[in-house]
């Protein structure tokens, strides 16, 4: 019976090991973008291009997946270090009162929808708050400033204590 009860100990252990290693880290994570509606033929919508300051360091592209009145994207970062993260946005923008056309608030909620590297099996939700100038001009001419905040967790991510 004593040799039952050690491999029975063994197993339990074993299993509870992989059950940590298995467990997933948050980070949480915040910086700014600059993007720029760029040509895109086979984006009928509109895609964008943009350097990512802060954690996310790097680049991005979004497409508008859906046109309004339910506009969806498909946002992707690529940081310096080579991981990529994807995710799922639902873009608002709104037309700031006595500011020329084309000048809008934007705001857009990001579901995290995972990645590769550092960020494959990726979860968790972001906010982008900002401002398009130009909204009309087209590619080259568009832009937006934004702010990024959230939280992206993870099996490769190691949690910063927020």
């Amino acid at each position: 019976m004593r040799g039952s009860t050690q491999i029975a100990l063994v197993v339990s252990l074993a299993v509870l090991g992989a059950a940590v290693e298995a467990r997933a880290d948050c980070q949480y994570v915040r910086g700014s973008i600059s993007e720029t509606m760029i040509l895109a033929p086979n984006d009928p919508i509109a895609r964008t291009l943009g350097t990512v300051t802060g954690v996310l360091n790097g680049a991005v592209s979004a497409v508008i997946t859906s046109p309004p009145p339910n506009v969806r994207s498909l946002d992707i970062f690529v940081t310096k270090s080579g991981d990529m993260l994807t995710a799922i946005g639902m873009p608002m923008r709104t037309p700031v009162p006595g500011a020329p056309a084309g000048e809008f608030t934007a705001h857009v909620d990001l579901m995290i929808t995972g990645g590769a590297g550092k960020y494959e099996a990726a979860t968790g939700t972001m906010t982008f708050d900002g401002q398009t100038h130009n909204a009309f001009g087209g590619p080259g001419v568009s832009a937006t400033d934004l702010t990024y905040q959230g939280t992206v967790c993870g099996p490769n991510i190691k949690g910063d204590g927020h």
